[in-house]
């Protein structure tokens, strides 16, 4: 008989942890997020919304930029920016208060709403935690900071053609990948915002995506697991928003 071969402790020892790590990959876990509870505003054309100068819509933007202003030195107007194009939404506004419902009473003082040029759909939002908060910080010394007004692209996640409620492996799966393909895009500051919505509407989360085109905006979209099964659908748009907002 063969005598057994004897493997040295610190040779299995190292075989164990091998093969440990490869059985519980960090994929497996939910990656973290240090998220903070916003609001999101939605500007979209409103019923007297018209592409006709005259002194009196000057007069209305003019007071909508001064509201803008008047919101952000309050600290309750944390980003905002208009959309590229000619499209039906305008522009966005991200509140920091107390509750949706201090968010639509401040939107409701805009004189683009009241006047009806405007209307707006306000939504409870999860983000990245800091958002504003540089600014913030600058405008109790500066009142009138410069601003690197940037495009970027605002993907608004809808329910996709094949979204479901139904919770089974691999929905789980799918949300799991989903997760860290969202925590390796804010890594790598090609999301430099991603969040949901907390509603149970067709309205699911955006992402806010660093690119160079259109195009490219919506291919890193479209990799995204959840968007590839169908389960969510992305739409795009180019928004001019402060560099200096982002975390």
């Amino acid at each position: 008989m063969k005598p057994s071969k004897i493997i040295p402790l610190s040779l299995f020892l190292i075989a164990m942890i091998v093969v440990v790590h490869a059985q519980s990959k960090p994929e497996d876990k939910m990656p973290q997020f240090d998220l903070d509870n916003y609001q999101f505003g939605i500007l979209k054309r409103g019923p007297n919304s018209t592409a006709e100068k005259t002194p009196e819509s000057q007069k209305i933007q003019e007071g909508h930029m001064a509201n803008i202003n008047k919101m952000a030195r309050a600290g309750k107007l944390i980003a905002a920016g208009p959309m590229a194009g000619n499209g039906e939404i305008r522009g966005i506004f991200i509140f920091k208060v107390a509750s949706l419902e201090e968010a639509k009473s401040l939107a409701a003082e805009d004189p683009a709403v009241q006047s009806g040029r405007l209307v707006i759909e306000l939504l409870n939002w999860h983000g990245p935690k800091g958002i504003g908060a540089k600014l913030q910080e600058e405008i109790k010394t500066n009142p009138n900071p410069k601003y690197t007004m940037t495009r970027y692209f605002l993907a608004l996640l809808k329910r996709g053609p094949k979204s479901s409620a139904a919770t089974t492996p691999e929905t789980q799966k799918l949300q799991l990948d989903h997760l860290w393909n969202v925590r390796r895009m804010m890594d790598a500051k090609t999301f430099v915002a991603a969040g949901p919505f907390v509603s149970q509407g067709d309205l699911r989360g955006i992402f806010v995506i660093a690119a160079n085109s259109p195009e490219e905006a919506r291919a890193i979209a479209e990799a995204d697991p959840a968007v590839k099964a169908g389960q969510l659908a992305a739409e795009i748009h180019p928004w001019f928003v402060a560099r200096e907002v982002w975390p």
